[in-house]
């Protein structure tokens, strides 16, 4: 049970961290869309302009290291979930296993 409980904490962590590193992903791309949109304003139309910030590669990357960020952080919600709920299993199955005591339980309370 410590070990699950331990690897829960581990992989929490770890989701913590993919999340704020999630979120400075995002704040990168804003900042390399606003830069690119900045370079494109000699363009005569806002499609024009659009088109040509979205092809910036600062943008690309950007996007690229938002997506892995994104897909590293659900996978490890995915595994956190999972060893959140096979501690759970664990936690019940040992209460089941150590209630040693027929007094602490409805049969040992009644008489019935």
């Amino acid at each position: 049970m410590v070990d699950f409980v331990t690897w829960t904490s581990y992989a929490g962590g770890q989701l913590a961290i993919a999340a704020v590193n999630e979120k400075e992903c995002e704040s990168q791309l804003a900042i390399a869309q606003a830069r690119a949109a900045v370079a494109a304003r000699s363009e005569k139309t806002v499609a024009a302009q659009k088109a040509l910030a979205a092809d910036d590669p600062a943008v690309r990357e950007a996007t690229t290291a938002l997506t892995h960020a994104y897909a590293r952080r659900k996978i490890l919600e995915s595994v956190h979930a999972g060893l959140e709920a096979k501690a759970r299993v664990i936690s019940r199955e040992l209460t089941r296993r150590t209630g040693t005591s027929s007094l602490e339980n409805r049969t040992g309370k009644w008489g019935t």
